[in-house]
């Protein structure tokens, strides 16, 4: 064949057509790995947030159950855990908290006296530092509860560390008809035990005390003298060595509305003396007088949760007046009485409440007036997530803690007023009691947000009211015991 002639070439399309086709590009690897990258961190983020939303909620729960008068949780299921006898009562009022147990000065059935921890779920004693021997006079009394008393020690993160107690072998043997005999003591002492093992960490003599408060390194008695005056000593609290000394005047001799004797208070680090017949002392922990007494009919209080002294003074006319005493800050006079917060998470700063007739809100740091509601407290005021939470005559009635208007109203029963207001944190719990005897009163159980009942169901048998005492949740009856509820 010539070079360059032409030639019959057959294309085989089918051939062509049936070979497989090139594979797409894969997307590449990281592409895959960012999509899953951003959802992984998506819910980590969300597992992360809820972690801490979680720990913000237990920590706020946590908050709250630490808050003074703020019970263990209560629900419909509540019964009586245990009963005190009459010497774990007098245990129980002088109010030592540390580590779910209550400590104080006790009587035991022969007589002696020690210093106890009782566990506050069981009442089982967990310690006893005996004080004082066996004695057949005070046995024989009926009041064994009728001892010598117990004050925490201050300390900074406000867990009494250390207890004082004036102990005594004199008392007052009281009778059917009231008293009938003095027996003189031959012993007073301040000891000083530590709260968490009872041992004793100082005894010293303070002979004649009668009464007895306490500051950090500071024990302060008062020793009735024979002109009728009381002799007022701060000590040190570990050697008994007298500090400084205060001559209060002598009582007054109109004792009608306030009570007739001498007594102690110490509280934010400042001490008072009441007197009978006087407004009272307020005193430095160096014993300088901060505010005097002046001629008045006159009482004090004591707000263990705003942490202040209010003293209450009777008008010539009269109408009651509240003093509000706090270290570092002045005084600030309301008219009225100051009806303190039995709980209060802070929500609302400086609220306080005096009660008269209605119910005044009024701003702490200037004395200027709030608002006014035209409810009427009967028994006692907690403050939680904003909102001012009061038992009345009516029912229990919720405020808005910065205006005082009536967010909700929890009726009670017809014929029914409702007793003092407790709180777990996450109800409001209250007994609804009959005003004249009649059925068994009920604990009813409102939610905090609306009022609504949540449950409703009868006190155990022989109790007719309730109370919170620190984290303690009390039932008492007619005959004036009391039960540990939970």
């Amino acid at each position: 064949m010539a070079r360059g002639a032409m030639q019959h070439v057959e294309l085989d399309e089918a051939a062509e057509s049936s070979a497989p086709a090139p594979a797409p590009p894969a997307r590449p690897a990281r592409l895959w790995w960012w999509v899953g990258g951003v959802a992984g961190a998506v819910v980590a983020a969300l597992v992360v947030t809820q972690v801490v939303l979680d720990g913000r909620e237990r920590a706020a729960s946590a908050r709250l159950a630490a808050t003074p008068g703020v019970v263990r949780a209560i629900d419909e299921d509540v019964g009586v855990l245990w009963r005190p006898d009459p010497a774990a009562t007098g245990v129980l009022t002088q109010g030592i908290e540390v580590g779910g147990a209550v400590l104080g000065l006790s009587v035991a059935d022969d007589g002696s006296q020690a210093f106890v921890a009782l566990d506050q779920r069981t009442g089982q004693q967990r310690f006893s530092t005996p004080l004082v021997g066996a004695d057949a006079d005070r046995a024989r009394s009926l009041d064994r509860s009728a001892a010598g008393t117990c004050v925490p020690v201050p300390a900074g993160d406000g867990t009494p560390r250390q207890a004082a107690c004036l102990v005594s072998d004199g008392f007052v043997h009281y009778g059917d008809e009231g008293v009938e005999t003095r027996k003189p003591a031959t012993s007073t002492r301040v000891v000083l035990l530590d709260t968490a093992d009872g041992r004793v960490v100082a005894d010293v003599s303070a002979p004649g005390a009668t009464t007895l408060t306490a500051l950090p390194g500071l024990a302060v008695v008062g020793v009735p003298a024979r002109d009728g005056r009381t002799e007022v000593t701060g000590r040190d609290i570990r050697t008994g060595d007298v500090r400084w000394r205060f001559d209060p005047p002598l009582p007054g001799a109109d004792r009608r509305a306030f009570a007739g004797e001498v007594r102690l208070f110490a509280v934010d680090g400042l001490v008072g003396v009441t007197i009978p017949g006087w407004t009272a002392t307020v005193l430095s922990p160096s014993g300088q007088v901060l505010r005097a007494s002046r001629p008045g009919n006159a009482d004090h209080a004591v707000d263990p949760v705003a942490g202040r002294a209010v003293l209450l003074y009777s008008s010539g006319s009269g109408g009651l007046w509240s003093t509000l005493v706090e270290r570092g800050r002045a005084d600030v006079e309301l008219p009225g009485e100051v009806l303190p917060f039995t709980v209060d998470d802070g929500s609302v700063p400086d609220l306080v409440l005096t009660s008269g007739g209605n119910v005044r809100g009024w701003d702490r740091s200037t004395g200027e007036a709030r608002w006014k509601s035209d409810v009427v407290a009967s028994v006692n005021a907690l403050v939680l997530r904003g909102r001012v939470y009061l038992s009345t005559q009516a029912g229990v009635v919720a405020l808005d803690g910065r205006t005082g208007d009536v967010v909700w109203r929890g009726a009670t029963a017809e014929g029914n007023v409702p007793g003092f207001l407790v709180t777990d944190g996450e109800l409001l719990v209250a007994a609804d009691q009959p005003v004249g005897g009649g059925p068994r009163s009920e604990l009813v159980a409102y939610a905090l947000d609306d009022g609504r009942t949540v449950w409703r169901v009868p006190l155990p048998d022989g109790l007719r009211s309730s109370v919170a005492l620190g984290h303690l949740f009390l039932g008492w009856g007619d005959d004036g015991r009391l039960a540990v509820l939970g």
